[in-house]
């Protein structure tokens, strides 16, 4: 089918096909092409342009499609421009001239907006089943792990105890911010485009509401120009799946450097490592690695829809045919990467012990400078003096752990009532503010994430 062979005299050459064609990438849209048609197919025949056998018809022929669809009979494409003309060419096959009626009032800007806000919302709703699941996961392992001590880094260098739950935990309240992310791109994106036309409002009196409401949108776009150019809910989306990627790539920058054996304090599952073609001894966290990676990819697929929308003049421009690849790109990876770092933290092993181990000295100097504030020096004197001791043992190849509460006592006679030696356990539990290492914290902790989990989860339109 042709679309432009009134105004257009000849066939497009093989070049200007290859670049204007678009359908092995927005083949993927074909389920929701089938409900947009359906939702138009069924006001066309409220106002009267088609009759009930005309609307069976074409009901009959976008089945058929589904179809052939689901059974893959699409897996090598046909020469059809894109997805929409491919679907009304069917459709058209099947129904003749009935499917020849299913475009009045409607153009093709509305129509691929329509699709895209549809699949975003599915995809939406999909990413955020994943960042819950991958929660609870972390949910677990804190709890597991809620008096496992560990050395909290700043700098990268050794700063205060901690446990690895809080550790765990903290991704956990990073990706409670994604899934609210996700949740109000979700409400922005699930606005009905369809009636806008090319840009002026469909000249037939559709009724745009009832659309959104046959499509499950939750409302209309308020502006027919707008809505055929907006493509802010892909650029949100993007965004958030970038920033979904950020947080897992920090996270597993951490797994790599602690599955170093220097460290040793986690070893992944055989699924989710690799080996060596040429050294035998190797054991690579690659699944934390690719994850880094493809964090990436989200980055520029983000910066490459910002560039794209940048200099657009308005309504449509056939530069929005580009907003395509990135956004599939950018939904896929994510996807890929929460359900790898899910499996994969899953099947890890930490190693308590070589933890406790790797704990120093100087880790305790902060709750030394705290007691001595206890004991009613100001804290800038404190941290001076703990400073100087910390200082001095290094001096001696020594550090606090070697300090008995005699020689802590000769240092600073302030701390003469005060219970000694410092412990390794008791730091973390100093920490008791909300949200603080405090192992008696992790509970509520955890319970703070089920608050925002259990809030209203997004409805999907197809599951496929």
């Amino acid at each position: 089918m042709t679309l432009y062979q009134g105004r257009i005299a000849t066939k497009h050459s093989g070049l200007m096909d290859e670049i204007n064609r678009s359908l092995p990438v927005d083949i993927r849209l074909l389920p929701y092409d089938v409900l947009t048609n359906k939702a138009w197919c069924d006001e066309l025949h409220r106002l009267g342009i088609l009759n009930a056998d005309e609307r069976r018809s074409i009901f009959a022929a976008l089945d058929d499609v589904a179809r052939l669809a689901r059974e893959g009979a699409f897996e090598k494409l046909p020469d059809d421009e894109d997805v929409h003309t491919l679907v009304e060419r069917l459709v058209t096959e099947r129904a003749d001239e009935a499917g020849a009626k299913i475009h009045t009032g409607r153009s093709r800007n509305d129509q691929v907006v329509c699709d895209l806000r549809m699949y975003a919302c599915d995809r939406t709703a999909e990413l955020s089943e994943l960042v819950i699941r991958l929660i609870q996961t972390l949910q677990k392992l804190g709890a597991e792990h809620a008096e496992t001590l560990l050395a909290g880094e700043t700098h990268l260098q050794p700063a205060q105890v901690i446990t690895l739950g809080h550790f765990l935990l903290s991704l956990g309240f990073a990706l409670a911010r994604d899934l609210g992310r996700l949740r109000d791109s979700f409400a922005r994106a699930n606005l009905c485009p369809l009636g806008a036309g090319a840009l002026a409002g469909s000249g037939f009196p559709v009724d745009r509401r009832r659309l959104a409401e046959a499509l499950g949108f939750d409302g209309v776009c308020g502006n027919t120009l707008d809505a055929v150019s907006d493509r802010d809910f892909v650029q949100e989306i993007v965004f958030a799946c970038a920033t979904i990627c950020l947080h897992l790539s920090r996270c597993a920058e951490q797994f790599v450097i602690w599955s170093n054996p220097a460290f040793g304090y986690v070893r992944f599952a055989d699924d989710w490592s690799t080996g060596s073609s040429m050294m035998p001894q190797k054991r690579n966290p690659d699944a934390m690695e690719l994850i880094r990676a493809k964090a990436a990819r989200v980055v520029g697929d983000a910066t490459s829809l910002s560039a794209l929308i940048k200099g657009l003049p308005l309504s449509y421009v056939k530069d929005l045919q580009e907003d395509k690849p990135p956004f599939f790109d950018a939904l896929d990876s994510t996807s890929l990467c929460l359900r790898v770092f899910d499996a994969a933290l899953a099947s890890a092993r930490f190693d308590a012990a070589r933890m406790k181990d790797a704990l120093t000295g100087d880790l305790l100097a902060t709750d030394l400078a705290d007691l001595l504030v206890e004991a009613g020096l100001p804290f800038r004197v404190a941290h001076e003096k703990v400073g100087r001791l910390v200082s001095g043992l290094e001096q001696q190849s020594r550090s606090l752990s070697n300090v008995g509460p005699e020689e802590l006592r000769r240092q600073f006679s302030e701390l003469r009532e005060k219970r000694l030696p410092l412990n390794f356990a008791d730091a973390p539990a100093r920490r008791r503010v909300t949200g603080g290492a405090d192992p008696a914290r992790i509970a509520e902790q955890i319970e703070m994430l089920n608050s925002v989990i259990a809030e209203k989860s997004l409805r999907r339109r197809l599951t496929e």
